[in-house]
């Protein structure tokens, strides 16, 4: 069911292909909403060794963008982040099926 959710690149369910289909996601949202910002594989790792699974973008704010924390709440970011990811993963969802 993740698999689906997450789209056909996590489609054989694989770690891989599910940390693959993540930031896929999130590199999607951060050019949707026009973010300055792409991650690697090797950068996702990280934040996921350090963050919590609902903070990553967060924890990423905090370290290499904290002046945004000025004019944003660290909350806001996240789930407008967050936000961006759904969508993608379930526009996705509804081109596989």
């Amino acid at each position: 069911m993740r698999a689906r959710i997450l789209g056909t690149a996590a489609a054989a369910g694989t770690p891989a292909d599910l940390l693959t289909a993540e930031l896929a996601a999130y590199n999607h949202a951060f050019c949707e909403l026009e973010l300055p910002w792409r991650w690697d594989a090797s950068t996702f790792r990280h934040l996921k060794s350090i963050a919590a699974d609902r903070d990553l973008v967060g924890t990423y704010v905090e370290h290499n963008q904290a002046h945004l924390l000025r004019a944003y709440e660290k909350d806001f970011l996240r789930d407008l982040v967050h936000s961006a990811c759904d969508r993608y993963r379930r526009e996705l969802s509804a081109a596989a099926c």
